[in-house]
């Protein structure tokens, strides 16, 4: 069960995007990241672009910079993945993505 916490969040965080906590909660799992803090808000921000990056995606992750920072306080009861694992990951996600896309492609040619 994925639990989301935004009550060290400013107030107004709260209002404007406790409805999307779920999927708020669901990025930060993909991210492997636990909390969002004023230590680590880009790198929670730089993998969102990595992980778009990884899926062949060339725009800016719907949870940007500026959500990230409003959203410093916020906790999710997620392990942190450390970035090695977490790049080994998107890379392997990357090659996936660029042999599903190559095998399209070669699909639509023949």
């Amino acid at each position: 069960m994925l639990i989301v916490d935004f009550s060290k969040c400013a107030e107004e965080t709260r209002k404007q995007l406790n409805k999307y906590q779920f999927e708020i909660g669901s990025y930060m799992q993909v991210i492997g990241m636990g909390s969002i803090t004023e230590n680590n808000c880009l790198e929670v921000y730089a993998r969102q672009r990595m992980f778009n990056n990884a899926l062949l995606i060339n725009e800016e992750p719907w949870m940007n910079l500026d959500m990230c920072k409003a959203l410093i306080g916020a906790e999710f009861n997620i392990a942190t993945e450390s970035r090695t694992k977490f790049s080994n990951r998107m890379l392997r996600l990357t090659l996936k993505e660029l042999g599903r896309k190559e095998a399209d492609s070669s699909k639509a040619v023949a």
